[in-house]
């Protein structure tokens, strides 16, 4: 696994009335920080990547449908530098992922209409200068031929 990637299962506790699971609790070791919470909408076939972060780490769960979370160390100096690790995370057996900084991210939509990703990032988005850094889902620079020739930003 990449270095300082986390992935877990999420314990899921069910009655008669329905569902709950705990995503991300302040007093967990893996809680760094709350900067904001927003739910981003992936349709089918499409994929939305390739971006990293310098600063922030994000804090996936998936909260309707199916989706493929590729990672890709992007750091130099790691131990785990251009090392690939593939997530498929789904809303019926939910799933943790916290994504350190400088590691390249991007997820596929594998249900139909669409997924639903919750990300719980450490910083607020700043409009004006955002810690978001993109390459072209087709570009030579990453070593992922499944994306190629998808649909995909």
């Amino acid at each position: 696994m990449i270095k300082d990637v986390v992935f877990k299962k999420l314990k899921m506790l069910k009655d008669d009335r329905g569902a709950l699971f705990e995503i991300l609790r302040s007093d967990e070791k893996d809680f760094i920080r709350f900067g904001q919470a927003y739910v981003t909408c992936c349709n089918y076939g499409w994929v939305k990547g390739w971006h990293y972060h310098k600063i922030q780490y994000d804090n996936f769960c998936c909260v309707k449908g199916k989706v493929k979370v590729v990672l890709i160390d992007y750091r130099k100096d790691s131990s785990t530098y251009n090392e690939i690790n593939e997530f498929v995370m789904d809303s019926y057996e939910p799933s943790f992922l916290k994504i350190p900084p400088f590691v390249l991210h991007g997820f596929e939509c594998l249900s139909e209409p669409e997924c639903r990703v919750l990300n719980i990032p450490t910083e607020v988005y700043k409009y004006d200068s955002p810690d978001e850094y993109r390459l072209p889902l087709n570009s030579n620079e990453v070593n992922y031929p499944d994306w190629k020739n998808k649909k995909g930003y």
